[in-house]
């Protein structure tokens, strides 16, 4: 089965201008989000990931633990997370207690995602050096899982230090009895550690070749490790965009696209990404993620879409495109980026309703091997 799950980042649609900040618009923004991620339920999906990024319109939601706790009130079936909660941001015991309460407003929906992060503006702000943030994301990630594994726990570190303490409350399932956590993955230390430890990876952004030889290093790597590794354990993000046709698909993704990247290549992606990669990050590997999104105009439509990137259409089309695409890389989680840019609530609408009627079913058909 390809399992179909919707992921929302919710950037600011308007001019990103601070002082002329839209109150009201960004009401009805968040309004029409939850009444979309309702619909996803009724359509179909899986469950919901939301994004944590920090100053930026490219995205509104710096604390998405929160869209957790008011979705699940509203749901009954969806499995709900973040894909990630960034733990070098944080205080690990403040995820660690955060995901405890989740657990019982889901009523045992939470899904957990971590990650390391790669956007230097964010560190920057926060005091934190790049090079530190692996080691923070590392130390912090074993605290969170002693925390949420142990009655009591000790943790000894560089960062952070307890001596038998205790969560309250405590998760409705330990560590030990729930899946692993989910961890976003993109550079190749990354993958391998995953592999090593027995992490689920999720990924984005790469060409369907480029994917396919990264799950096939994390499977290897997990397999040398004595982990479970399979098409179960990884998750490929895609924008993903269904009309009645694909013409009037495009018209509608395109321009909502470009703001997106626009907003994406203003905030995240180094100035000078030939020479200047912070250090800490693979220098190579970042290059050439980030090169097809680097210059000063619109993102290059028709390369995205060839490397699989963006898949926009009919919702034939489409279907088809993400079916090849889970196969071609050997995943069965899809993870659709279905809101972004400027689409407005009744094209989000609809093209969920499509997806829901005519492509995710589909999908749940299918065997990945």
């Amino acid at each position: 089965m390809i399992t179909p799950w919707l992921f929302d980042i919710f950037n600011y649609p308007w001019a990103p201008d601070a002082t002329k900040f839209d109150v009201e618009a960004t009401q009805e923004l968040f309004d029409w989000h939850l009444d979309s991620w309702e619909l996803a339920e009724r359509a179909g999906f899986e469950g919901v990931f939301f994004s944590e990024h920090h100053y930026t319109p490219y995205a509104l939601t710096p604390s998405p633990n929160l869209l957790v706790a008011a979705i699940a009130q509203r749901t009954q079936r969806l499995k709900l997370g973040v894909m990630a909660n960034i733990v070098p941001m944080h205080n690990p015991r403040r995820l660690a207690e955060e995901f405890a309460m989740l657990d019982y407003l889901t009523h045992g929906r939470l899904e957990i995602g971590l990650g390391r992060g790669v956007d230097e503006r964010e560190f920057l702000r926060e005091g934190i050096p790049l090079k530190e943030t692996r080691p923070r994301f590392q130390e912090g990630l074993r605290l969170i899982e002693e925390m949420l594994s142990k009655p009591v726990f000790t943790h000894s570190g560089q960062y952070a230090n307890f001596e038998e303490t205790s969560v309250w409350p405590q998760p409705r399932q330990p560590m030990s009895q729930r899946p692993p956590i989910w961890i976003t993955a993109l550079s190749p230390d990354t993958i391998d550690w995953c592999a090593q430890e027995g992490y689920r990876i999720s990924t984005a952004f790469q060409p369907t070749p480029a994917l396919r030889a990264v799950h096939d290093r994390y499977r290897a790597a997990a397999q040398k490790a004595g982990n479970p590794a399979g098409p179960e354990t990884v998750m490929v993000l895609r924008n993903v965009f269904v009309a009645e046709t694909d013409e009037e698909a495009r018209a509608i993704a395109e321009p909502a696209l470009n703001h997106l990247f626009g907003l994406f290549k203003e905030d995240l992606i180094w100035n000078d990404i030939e020479n200047a990669v912070p250090e800490g990050y693979n220098a190579e590997f970042y290059q050439s993620f980030f090169r097809p999104f680097a210059g000063s105009g619109p993102v290059d439509w028709q390369t995205l879409v060839d490397f699989g990137i963006f898949i926009v259409g009919s919702p034939s089309t489409v279907r088809d495109k993400l079916i090849k695409q889970a196969h071609e890389i050997g995943s069965s989680n899809l993870l659709f980026w279905g809101s972004f840019g400027t689409l407005t609530k009744d094209q989000t609408m609809n093209s969920y309703e499509l997806l829901g009627r005519e492509v995710i079913p589909a999908l749940r058909e299918e065997t990945v091997e």
